[in-house]
């Protein structure tokens, strides 16, 4: 294809000349024979022999012209031959420098048709070296490539649109561009294409094989890709929250560790490839039918996240769409926070039941005079028809009257004092109905009044019933006279009272049934209201034992002396009936562990025998060297009331406290020789408020029912033998542990009960305003330094201005704004950057609390706070 760009002289061009050449001589002899047969006609010899003279030297002169002239014809043929043979081996020479090119380089002319190209170039088309000429227009060209499947073109680039593509950019070419464009052959190598104009008006087009150029792209966007995607599985497993993510055919493409983990599903759902379909299946066969097949939750893209139950534990489920089609599903666990909002209402809805069950009219009244709170009592009594009462003011409500009525005490009531009166209540008939009114204040933790509790109880069955007593004295007195005058009416009238009788028995025995299930739900509110019920209790024994502490006259004295009695009287019933109620309301847990009975009977035995020594009593110890395996701080409250019972009812004799093996299983007997048990009162002991005689003492008739309660928890089952006027045998069937391993549960500890606690500083946080008054002016009493403050910041602010350590911390649990005391112990001791002896002192007897002050070091207390144990306490750590 090269030869054709030089055109040398040939030889036909040669032999054409030379025929010009003879012709001119064929001419000229032609002339000379004209010229001379003319002279010969007319007989002029000279004339003619000047003339052939003439002719003869114009003809030589014409010869030697024409010779120059095929002498220059051959110069120039010569020259010719030599410039065609300089154009061969400039070809030659061109062709060489294009097929050493390492690129592919061709020449299309204006007409944009192939004119030169190198075997490079060829060798870019394997199927079209065959087909690839001269005078093949470029279009023809990329044509045929793509016919044959030498060109790929993406698949959503059609072949049509990238050849006109391709054309349209060489006419922008040919108006002075550069264009650079990327193909991709049929045997996986990528061509880079340059093309530029040429000097004539053409295209010239270099053709590079950029494939390993396109490979390392290829190999560096992969490692780029890998990178990312360890960064991203990094990423996904440093989430406390579990992450899937699926492809847009619901294909699982990654997923973190913490999904499998929350949603615990097994290894086959969590491998890359694993379907939606697959996963949603999986929770209908296990019965969570919010995640199955049925459900939107996990095939609805950007809603809200939903809340799931799987296997007890609640999880927010969210799908949340991918650009590409694909989703993401995440969950997050929120089994505590729905424990929380749960605990919260069903609170929330034991004070309301409570509020709402009690026959007294209850509300809350703020500062403004609104009503704010309402049970149920109230709504009946001052709300009929429908009336609203929450957010509305007294007056309002009551109407003018009765709020002028009351306007005293509420001024009385919102300066801080308590107050009760008698009231009259509204009725719906015309008989008038008459209330007990209590206005208490309510507080915030700076002291100011922000409202107060109303509490009124219906007085008029209580006034009826004196009208009706005075009624019926009198009658009485009439039915007196009446009898004495008639016997027969006498016996008629008592006819008709023993019907009434049975009557009364059997309304009666409906008024037990009631009352059963009435006590029921109190048994239930004690058991959650333990808290509220000891707080003000507490605080009046730290007032008594304030003021015990103090000199004071002796009449005073003794009065405050019953005064403590009557709360220690109190203390006891209240605690009796919050165990009672506890156990009834299933919240003692129960801790079953290894315990040896020498160290548990040693402790009985202790605290029983000064008790019956002031009794007279004898108390024999017979030890035994087993272990049980039981809850121990319920078998001893199970043994102590054994013990006491004993000392009670035998007026003299001895007791004897021992154990015997039965199998597998060992009985603690606790013997006396009291005053015995009726056989037919067996049962009866057992029941609440059951006393068979006085002989006993103080006592409520409680314990027994408490032990029944504590045997049927603990499963050891409870025997009582008895003679009567010989004596009684209370015994417990506890299991023998036999495992070793466990741990072995230790006797408790005491500590002197009376010791000097003088000078002393002594910290007390504490929220409740009156507890906080009544610790604080005990210990003032005992000579104690006493920083006394309702929060966290009030002590530090006080131990700042001391710069002082204080020798014990005595901190409530529960305090105001959800803050707890151990919170507070270990902000004093990292403020004083050492470990300050601390108590943490709470009415609320939940297992996890003693854990938890067990944990930071602290002595667990229980309200109501005895003054001794407190005063031990304090003198324990003293230095």
């Amino acid at each position: 294809m090269q030869d054709q760009l030089i055109s040398p002289v040939t030889d036909d061009e040669v032999a054409a000349l030379r025929r010009e050449v003879s012709k001119l001589r064929e001419i000229n002899r032609a002339l000379t024979q004209h010229v001379e047969h003319s002279l010969d006609l007319q007989g002029n010899a000279y004339h003619l022999f000047q003339t052939a003279i003439l002719l003869d030297r114009m003809v030589k002169e014409r010869t030697r012209e024409l010779e120059d002239a095929l002498e220059a014809v051959a110069g120039t043929n010569r020259e010719l031959k030599e410039a065609v043979a300089m154009g061969v081996t400039a070809q030659n020479r061109q062709r060489d420098a294009i097929n050493s090119i390492s690129e592919g380089f061709a020449i299309f002319d204006p007409d944009d048709k192939l004119i030169l190209c190198n075997q490079r170039f060829l060798d870019f088309w394997p199927n079209l070296k065959g087909d690839t000429h001269a005078d093949m227009t470029f279009e023809a060209l990329i044509k045929l490539a793509l016919k044959n499947g030498s060109i790929v073109t993406p698949a959503d680039y059609p072949a049509e649109q990238w050849v006109a593509d391709r054309l349209a950019k060489r006419k922008e070419i040919k108006q002075g561009g550069i264009i650079r464009w990327v193909y991709a052959l049929s045997n996986g190598r990528w061509i880079q294409v340059n093309d530029r104009p040429s000097l004539e008006g053409g295209i010239a087009s270099v053709y590079t094989d950029i494939t390993d150029v396109k490979d390392a792209e290829r190999q560096e966007r992969e490692l780029a890709l890998a990178e990312r995607s360890r960064h991203l599985q990094a990423t996904l497993e440093s989430m406390s929250i579990g992450v899937a993510v699926f492809d847009e055919e619901q294909r699982l493409m990654t997923v973190n560790q913490r999904y499998g983990e929350l949603l615990e599903l097994p290894s086959d759902l969590l491998r890359v490839g694993a379907t939606l379909h697959n996963f949603q299946r999986f929770n209908d066969l296990r019965n969570v039918p919010e995640l199955g097949v049925a459900s939107p939750i996990v095939t609805a893209n950007g809603t809200a996240p939903a809340e799931v139950s799987v296997n007890g534990r609640w999880f927010a489920i969210k799908r949340d769409p991918m650009p590409d089609g694909g989703f993401v599903l995440s969950c997050a666990e929120i089994t505590e926070r729905r424990l929380a909002e749960e605990a919260v209402h069903d609170r929330e809805e034991r004070i309301r039941l409570f509020a709402n069950a009690m026959p007294t009219m209850m509300c809350f009244i703020d500062e403004n005079e609104q009503y704010q709170f309402v049970n149920r009592a109230y709504r009946t009594s001052f709300g009929s028809n429908g009336k609203k009462i929450l957010g509305r003011r007294m007056r309002t409500v009551l109407g003018d009257e009765a709020y002028n009525l009351r306007r005293p005490y509420i001024e009385r009531v919102l300066s801080g004092s308590t107050v009760v009166f008698e009231l009259t209540l509204p009725s719906a008939d015309e008989e008038p109905r008459f209330g007990l009114a209590t206005y208490v204040p309510h507080r915030d933790s700076s002291g100011r009044v922000i409202g107060f509790f109303t509490l009124v109880q219906d007085i008029t069955e209580r006034r009826r019933a004196q009208r009706i007593l005075e009624a019926a004295n009198e009658e009485l007195e009439r039915r007196v006279h009446e009898r004495t005058a008639s016997l027969q009416q006498l016996n008629e009238t008592l006819l008709g009272e023993v019907v009434e009788r049975r009557r009364i028995a059997a309304e009666l025995q409906l008024a037990k049934t009631q009352a059963d299930q009435a006590n029921l739900s109190k048994t239930q509110f004690l058991a959650d209201a333990s808290h509220d019920l000891l707080q003000p209790l507490n605080a009046a024994r730290l007032f008594v034992a304030a003021i015990q502490d103090q000199p004071v006259p002796d009449d005073l004295s003794r009065q405050i002396s019953r005064v403590d009695r009557a709360l220690s009287n109190v203390e006891d019933i209240l605690n009796i009936l919050l165990d009672i109620s506890k156990l009834d309301a299933g919240k003692v847990a129960v801790n079953i562990r290894r315990a040896p009975l020498v160290a548990l009977m040693a402790a009985l035995y202790e605290e029983i025998a000064p008790l019956a020594e002031r009794n007279g009593l004898t108390v024999t110890l017979m030890p035994c060297s087993l272990s049980v395996k039981t809850d121990v701080p319920l078998l001893r409250r199970l043994l102590q009331n054994f013990l006491t019972n004993a000392c009670r009812y035998a007026p003299k004799g001895r007791i004897l406290f021992g154990a015997r093996r039965r199998g597998t299983f060992v009985e603690l007997q606790v013997l006396d020789t009291g005053i015995g048990i009726p056989k037919d009162k067996l049962n009866e002991i057992f029941e609440e408020f059951r006393r068979l005689t006085e002989i006993g003492g103080e006592g409520y008739g409680l314990g027994l029912s408490i032990v029944r309660r504590i045997s049927r928890l603990i499963n050891c089952p409870v025997q009582v033998r008895s003679k009567l006027g010989k004596g009684s045998m209370f015994s417990v069937l506890v299991p023998v542990a036999t495992d070793a391993s466990e741990p072995v549960e230790l006797g408790l500890t005491t500590v002197a009960e009376r010791a000097s606690v003088e000078g002393m500083l002594v910290v007390v946080v504490e929220n409740e305003p009156d507890v906080l008054d009544g610790m604080a002016g005990l210990l003032t009493a005992w000579h104690c330094d006493v920083i006394a403050a309702p929060d966290q910041a009030g002590v530090l602010a006080e131990l700042k201005k001391r710069d002082c350590r204080p020798d014990i911390i005595l901190a409530d649990y529960h305090l105001d704004r959800g803050r707890f005391g151990t919170d507070v112990i270990a902000a004093i001791r990292k403020h004083c950057d050492t470990i300050v002896p601390a108590a943490v002192i709470t009415a609320d007897r939940n297992p996890e609390i003693q854990n938890l002050a067990q944990q930071i070091g602290a002595t667990f207390l229980v309200k109501p706070i005895k003054p001794a144990r407190l005063r031990a306490l304090i003198s324990s750590v003293r230095g």
